[in-house]
């Protein structure tokens, strides 16, 4: 695809991608005009003299342009996306862009919750292999600005959102994951058929000699028409034995090479639902060559990743652990279910009119000794418990508040989790900022009890 002198539109600016995307239009010629919705934009100090607009959206967008790129954060229904859609003007996401210019191997990782934690688990089992490996995707590094240094045999991990599959047309992975789907972004979905139906886009242009990768566990998925998906299909389950990857007493199976990937004691991380996370890992990993004894150290000294289910250590008695990440009820009601023991939960963040049920269950039915609430959907999580028959609850103004009230409830031998099944926007800038605060604030704890200072 050759760049060189179109006239090339990139939608938000954003933080990350809207940067990476710039520059790599600009190398390769296009003529490149940035539009923001916001007033100020930190991005166009890195690129002086680009051509701008600030505050909005207008029809410049469109006009006299043969393509857009559209960063994640920007719906793809605005008006200025229809109307250049109506007039066949191209209109791609990143990835899209990223995938015109690659041709090394792809195995795309999406789903509502793990993402992240399988694209960084796999990384770490490819390096085992004779390949050249990368990272990418949602999880913070733009595919695109990796896409100059791969070559053919070359392996990518990139983990895919809804809102970067809504404008693929040709993006094609060798290898497809949907880890599972639950309610989240409705507030940009409208409903869940459509944010299904963005998930299943994934293997959408996929052949008959690539794979699809499905969890059997996932009633949505389980359900799919399996009559219209084209490409090979395995599942994982930690439920059932599956054709593909599950586990058997102490042992993670694949059963495609009938072969032990690794021993259930390997996995450090916890919750059950991380056991789903490496079992899918590994058994892409073994399929790709891996050995099992590489598979089980890499898997032996994997911390899991910041703000996701992070063990932050012990006081007096009492865990902690950091899962500001869980950004949804779903998320949540898995932390919670995959964790043993009496915990006191701290939740709460943005309202995105989200369905608590699930995660109002998990709360009364896990061994929750004390629900703390702090956020914006304070009212809606509150309802949702008492709904369910839980009264132990109590809100706060601020995470610090929920933080000490948390600990004045704790007893030795319990876990304090911050687990906020909502986004952070309400309060935070995103999740990482959320969850460094929480740190911040164990931190602050654990250095005055070990002191002796008086109070919290």
């Amino acid at each position: 695809m050759d760049l060189k002198g179109k006239k090339v539109t990139v939608l938000g600016l954003g933080q990350r991608t809207g940067p990476a995307v710039i520059d790599f239009l600009q190398k390769k010629g296009a003529r490149v005009f940035a539009s923001e919705a916001s007033s100020h934009s930190p991005v166009l100090d890195q690129f002086p003299g680009l051509w701008a607009e600030l505050g909005g959206h207008t029809s410049r967008v469109y006009q006299d342009k043969d393509l857009i790129i559209v960063s994640p954060g920007v719906p793809a229904d605005i008006p200025v996306i229809r109307e250049a859609k109506r007039q066949g003007i191209p209109v791609w996401s990143e990835i899209e862009l990223a995938c015109r210019f690659l041709s090394s191997r792809i195995i795309a990782i999406t789903g509502t919750n793990g993402k992240s934690t399988v694209a960084s688990l796999l990384g770490k089992y490819l390096q085992h292999l004779d390949a050249r490996v990368v990272v990418a995707g949602n999880i913070g590094v733009p595919l695109i600005s990796r896409v100059e240094e791969m070559a053919r045999n070359d392996l990518v991990v990139v983990e895919v959102s809804s809102f970067q599959l809504e404008l693929i047309e040709s993006f094609r992975p060798d290898i497809a994951v949907i880890l599972n789907i639950a309610p989240d972004h409705l507030n940009r979905h409208q409903d869940m058929e459509t944010y299904f139906d963005l998930k299943k886009k994934i293997y959408s242009r996929q052949k008959e000699n690539d794979l699809l990768i499905l969890n059997f566990d996932d009633h949505r998925l389980r359900s799919l028409d399996r009559d219209s998906i084209t490409p090979r299909t395995a599942w994982f389950s930690l439920a059932e034995r599956v054709a593909g990857f599950f586990v058997e007493e102490d042992c993670l199976y694949s059963s495609l090479q009938e072969k032990i990937l690794l021993k259930t004691a390997d996995v450090k991380i916890p919750g059950r639902h991380n056991l789903g996370n490496v079992l899918v890992a590994a058994g892409i990993a073994g399929l790709l060559g891996v050995n099992p004894e590489d598979l089980s150290r890499e898997t032996a000294s994997f911390p899991g990743l910041p703000h996701t289910m992070e063990i932050l250590g012990e006081v007096e008695g009492i865990r902690f652990i950091n899962d500001s990440k869980g950004t949804n009820p779903q998320a949540t009601a898995s932390a919670l279910r995959g964790l043993p023991g009496p915990k006191v939960l701290i939740a709460g963040g943005q309202d995105r009119g989200l369905d608590l049920e699930d995660m109002a269950r998990a709360i009364a039915g896990e061994e929750v000794r004390a629900l703390i609430i702090t956020g914006e959907n304070k009212r809606a999580l509150i309802r949702a418990v008492e709904e369910i028959g839980f009264s132990n609850f109590s809100s706060t103004a601020s995470l610090e508040e929920a933080f000490f009230r948390a600990w004045d409830q704790a007893r030795p031998g319990d876990c304090i989790i911050f687990s906020p099944g909502a986004a952070s926007w309400d309060r935070f800038k995103d999740y990482r900022e959320r969850g460094e605060q929480f740190r911040d604030l164990f931190r602050g704890l654990k250095r005055r009890r070990e002191h002796g200072t008086k109070g919290n």
